[in-house]
């Protein structure tokens, strides 16, 4: 009797661990990966490591954006808008659910195992993934907009009386495939709640339904909770190229630049320098300014170095910056091609031409 209560606590407490275990890797694996400009998490202003749990809502702001990394998965929450993370993991299996209320999300989605689940809600539409590369937009009129890059979504409208019972919905909800689109809007859920309305009072009167009645409502109004495969509409992808690629290159930084932005961040809240400071990597610049990373951009043909000075380009600017990070001057600059130091003049060749400019201040000479 003894070594059985033994045992029941033994299971009881590893239980426990396991339980205590699951909850903080899903904590430690859903952080904010990256970000620039203004967000905040519970109207809180955030900073990049930090963790995000459930009901913890992510809001952005004018030109900014949040990679949030939940698991081997990546969302890029895009600016002006609201999401809410409402639900994570089951112990140690990925239980996705994410409330875009407003805005814009891309999503890079790992492929999920048979009983894993990832899901968008907005407040017109669920979509359901199985592991791909989509967006989705929300606007003020409540229209949803669903593009799909690689991978399939099932996409069903987001009718309220069936809200528990999502399932069951899904299950007949079509596949939206790669290079295919669908829009949903406010006046076709409106109609959709109403046709779910007149089925149940027939079913049931003004009783509450059993699930049974769901599943029989559910399947009598299919036609109308369902998109239609009409509107799935084909989209060429080349005409929404910088989405693509966008989606394409959202990634996790590594954990070394990760560790050297904040660093950066926090010289720049302590000691604000009037340009702000640069942080070069080998392929990437970021620029950060009021303790907040202002943009990143990709290098054109690599950084060079001048005793402790870089010389950068990136976008439409040359930028000069102590190798600690400090900006001291940029010019702007378009369609250069390659930089070189000769004679202790800055060379910048520029749709074959070419103009020399003073290393201590970016004046031509």
């Amino acid at each position: 009797m003894m070594k059985k209560y033994f045992l029941i606590l033994s299971v009881f407490f590893v239980s426990i661990l396991i339980a205590g275990c699951s909850i903080k890797e899903s904590e430690e694996h859903t952080v904010i990966a990256f970000m620039i400009g203004d967000v905040k998490k519970n109207n809180v202003e955030t900073e990049i490591g930090d963790t995000v749990k459930e009901d913890d809502t992510i809001t952005t702001g004018y030109n900014s954006f949040c990679d949030i990394q939940i698991g081997e998965s990546i969302i890029r929450i895009k600016p002006h808008s609201k999401m809410t993370i409402a639900s994570l993991f089951n112990n140690d299996i990925t239980n996705t659910t994410i409330n875009l209320d407003s805005g814009k999300i891309l999503c890079k989605a790992k492929k999920l195992l048979e009983n894993e689940s990832f899901v968008v809600k907005t407040p017109t539409t669920v979509a359901a993934v199985r592991g791909t590369q989509f967006i989705v937009e929300a606007d003020k009129k409540l229209t949803t907009r669903i593009k799909v890059f690689e991978g399939k979504v099932k996409v069903a409208k987001r009718v309220k009386q069936l809200e528990t019972s999502l399932d069951k919905v899904m299950s007949y909800a079509p596949v939206v495939q790669q290079e295919e689109k669908v829009v949903i809007t406010a006046d076709e859920i409106q109609k959709a709640e109403k046709i779910v309305d007149a089925s149940l009072k027939k079913q049931t009167g003004n009783a509450t339904p059993s699930d049974e009645v769901i599943d029989r409502v559910i399947n009598d109004t299919k036609d109308a909770i369902t998109v239609k495969k009409a509107s799935i509409l084909k989209f060429n992808v080349s005409d929404f190229a910088d989405e693509n690629n966008e989606i394409i290159e959202i990634d996790k930084n590594s954990k070394d630049v990760i560790v050297r932005i904040k660093h950066i961040m926090v010289q720049e809240k302590e000691k604000p320098i009037p340009e702000g400071r640069l942080l070069i990597t080998k392929y990437d610049i970021y620029f950060v300014k009021d303790g907040k990373v202002q943009w990143e951009g990709k290098i054109a043909n690599g950084p060079v170095k001048d005793g402790d000075k870089l010389y950068a380009a990136t976008g439409n600017y040359l930028y000069c910056a102590q190798e600690d990070g400090p900006v001291l001057w940029k010019i702007q600059i378009k369609n250069y091609s390659k930089i070189t130091i000769i004679d202790g003049k800055l060379k910048i060749t520029s749709s074959g031409n070419s103009i020399f400019l003073d290393t201590n201040t970016g004046k031509r000479i």
